[in-house]
């Protein structure tokens, strides 16, 4: 039981990790200015994977890649003009995305984004 519970968690961690990754190459092929470019890798790179993983825990219902990807923008603090950009949507969706991803966790509890 403890074994199956351990390879759970590496999954989820490996899972995260390449979420990052890719949202890591999406910023640095985006039409994003190079300032807020960097601004926005070195956030990324500060995150803390224990924090995500924990805010991954506690949703009701399984996060897709792309929700996750979502996630990560917002707990970097990116502006809803540039995530739009980047996942090439509008800002609308942006917002909507951020609706229905907080209805995914516990009502009570609060959320970073």
């Amino acid at each position: 039981m403890q074994a199956n519970w351990k390879c759970r968690m590496q999954t989820q961690q490996v899972y995260i990790e390449t979420q990052i990754e890719h949202l890591r190459i999406l910023i640095q092929s985006s039409s994003i200015v190079p300032s807020l470019k960097s601004e926005l890798l070195e956030r990324l790179s500060l995150l803390q994977l224990e924090h995500v993983e924990a805010l991954c825990r506690a949703a009701t219902k399984p996060l897709t890649a792309t929700n996750l990807r979502y996630i990560l923008t917002f707990l970097i603090n990116m502006e809803v003009r540039d995530i739009a950009s980047l996942f090439h949507v509008d800002a609308g969706s942006v917002y909507s995305v951020r609706y229905r991803l907080r209805k995914i966790f516990p009502q009570q509890m609060v959320l970073p984004f």
